[in-house]
């Protein structure tokens, strides 16, 4: 009979993120957000655990609504022995579909010391460090769901100048479209009046193409993944600036 010593660490360190820990809410069909988020995370002391909740397909107005009901159960599912400072449900159509304040309410009754963001409402905060105004859009979405987003962010004081959407309803074919599409779609726009180009949605390829559209435009780049990384990182204490990404992560954190 093999016998078994009990050992016993002397002390226990945390779990990675010991300076941030951020959850994420991530939709069943979407291929691009988990990705995007670790690559943005800078070193061990920021940690991101992530959960998903079921999301019908095609992508409408009525199957982003019912996602509501999902939220409160999923954040329950978040390391609930784990301290959580920020918390992200990671849909930018969604957001403006069910609110944002509708969204931090559901995700607070399990978890009401965490930080609740989402992509549409840290977009808006990310323009408005970047002290932009005139904003174009870039978008994967259909012409409906495209008009929302930009109601949304027109809603919230800003111009939006151009728009674009390629028609697109299901996740895999969002994430499937090459990086340079978006590349492409910028470089048609007239750019003597805009102050931003925000990319909306979590599920498309552009993380890794912010650094080239600044340098070809001149403009700050904003994104779902990237702004709402910035705004959950940020408010759940993260100070140092992270590079590669664009000016918003550059920037400073305060």
């Amino acid at each position: 009979m093999t016998h078994i010593t009990h050992l016993r660490p002397s002390a226990l360190d945390e779990p990675f993120g010991s300076t941030t820990r951020m959850g994420l809410i991530n939709l069943s069909t979407d291929p691009i957000i988990e990705r995007d988020f670790h690559a943005l995370v800078p070193d061990e002391r920021l940690a991101v655990f992530s959960t998903r909740i079921p999301l019908e397909i095609p992508n409408s107005e009525r199957t982003f609504a019912k996602l509501h009901a999902e939220l409160e159960p999923a954040a329950r599912l978040l390391v609930p022995l784990t301290r959580l400072d920020s918390i992200v449900f990671g849909c930018t159509s969604a957001s403006t579909v069910i609110g944002p304040d509708n969204v931090e309410a559901a995700i607070r009754r399990t978890r009401p010391d965490a930080y609740v963001t989402n992509p549409a409402t840290a977009a808006i905060r990310a323009l408005t460090r970047l002290k932009a105004r005139n904003v174009a859009v870039v978008t994967p979405y259909t012409m409906d769901m495209a008009a929302h987003v930009v109601e949304f962010v027109e809603g919230q004081g800003f111009a939006v100048r151009y728009a674009s959407g390629a028609g697109f309803d299901d996740d895999q074919t969002i994430g499937s479209i090459p990086p340079a599409y978006f590349v492409d779609v910028v470089r048609s726009y007239d750019l003597s009046s805009i102050d931003a180009i925000f990319f909306s949605c979590t599920g498309i390829q552009v993380l890794d193409s912010i650094a080239r559209v600044e340098e070809m435009t001149g403009l700050p780049v904003v994104t779902s993944n990237q702004a709402a990384f910035w705004d959950a990182a940020r408010m759940g204490g993260w100070r140092d600036p992270i590079h590669g990404y664009g000016r918003l992560l550059e920037g400073e954190w305060d």
